[in-house]
């Protein structure tokens, strides 16, 4: 009987932490030190551009792979 049991993600300690350390490419901290000493915006403010990166991504259609 096969194992039904999906394998663990490769970054499931790194999703884990996310929400304590946050993202691990220092690029990410910089851009929202830029976005809040450059444009004044607030943390919230970055928090809802980034969600909606991520909501725009989760919509995209994922192209087909062909067979």
């Amino acid at each position: 009987m096969p194992n039904s049991t999906p394998s663990p993600h490769p970054d499931a300690q790194a999703l884990r932490d996310w929400p304590l350390y946050g993202p691990k490419d220092p690029a990410i901290a910089e851009h929202v030190e830029r976005l809040v000493h450059e444009r004044q915006l607030r943390l919230c403010q970055i928090e809802e551009i980034i969600l909606n990166a991520l909501r725009a991504e989760l919509g995209r259609q994922i192209p087909a792979q062909e067979t």
